[in-house]
């Protein structure tokens, strides 16, 4: 990712690695409640998680954007197996 890129995007910090996906910029759930927590101590960090996973669930109603390469090994697996 250039550096303008970086600069045009408000709801990352331009320190933070963010990654384009289908035209959605993503950060790592990890990152966006480490940033959270150092913007807003006093907040409970369970409180902070449980007010992203309600965005999450707001944001993608539901259908993942990504998912673990895992996942689709794991499909992958369950499709080649013969139909009962």
């Amino acid at each position: 990712m250039d550096e303008s890129a970086a600069d045009r995007m408000p709801s990352a910090r331009a320190s933070e690695v963010v990654h384009v996906v289908d035209g959605v910029e993503v950060a790592s759930f990890r990152g966006v409640i480490d940033r959270l927590r150092a913007d807003y101590p006093d907040e409970d960090p369970a409180h902070i998680e449980a007010v992203v996973l309600r965005e999450w669930e707001a944001f993608s109603a539901g259908r993942p954007l990504v998912v673990p390469t895992a996942v689709e090994e794991g499909a992958r697996e369950i499709l080649d197996q013969p139909l009962v």
